[in-house]
């Protein structure tokens, strides 16, 4: 039975007295740099990509949820609710309130204190949403025409309809404008986010053009 101790090789050695296994030679090491470096490349404009997809998708569909919340509000209380906006370039927001009529519809998202009778709360609760609250608020430029004479609209408790506006628009661009959705809510009330093909040079998938 051969014995594993006497049987173990020795590595060979060179004319120099070095192994003769080799490593990465500082060319082939160099090559794999740079194929890293192509790869890499070409893989950020990719992922830039997605991710400005994402931001604009995730952005709309937010809107559109506190929209609907709005919507439901109103019918749930029986009573007219708007939804305000203001815009200030880069940052903007959002808020509901209740209203016994379109002339005291008007509400102050950017207030904070909610027993402001200007602020933009139901029930003692500020009812806000914020360029700091969307996922991924940096992408969204945002322009909007709510159709109201305050930049403002109101849903009828009985129908959800709008009251005081044809179709209301929020629109959020992403940072280069590469894609841009627009929330629409139509004199009917129903909701719907489709691809702003002007605004923006791509489109979203799954969503049609406004």
């Amino acid at each position: 039975m051969p014995n594993p101790a006497l049987d173990r090789r020795e590595p060979q050695q060179g004319k120099n007295g070095f192994s003769n296994d080799k490593g990465f030679t500082v060319i082939e090491l160099m090559i794999v740099i740079a194929v890293l470096a192509i790869v890499t490349s070409l893989a950020l404009p990719s992922y830039r990509t997605i991710i400005e997809k994402r931001q604009v998708t995730s952005g709309a569909e937010q809107i559109k949820a506190f929209m609907s919340a709005a919507q439901l509000e109103s019918v749930r209380r029986n009573q007219p609710v708007s939804v305000n906006y203001e815009w200030n370039g880069g940052s903007w927001c959002m808020g509901m309130r209740t209203a016994e009529a379109v002339a005291d519809a008007d509400c102050d998202c950017t207030i904070s204190d909610p027993t402001n009778n200007d602020a933009c709360a139901i029930d003692g609760a500020l009812r806000v949403v914020n360029y700091g609250d969307v996922t991924y608020p940096e992408a969204l430029q945002s322009s909007s025409s709510l159709g109201g004479a305050d930049d403002n609209l109101v849903f009828d408790p009985v129908r959800g309809l709008i009251l005081n506006a044809e179709t209301a628009n929020m629109e959020l661009i992403s940072d280069d404008a590469t894609y841009a959705l627009d929330v629409q809510v139509l004199p009917t009330g129903r909701m719907n986010v489709c691809n702003d093909t002007v605004a923006a040079s791509s489109s979203v998938p799954r969503f049609e053009s406004c």
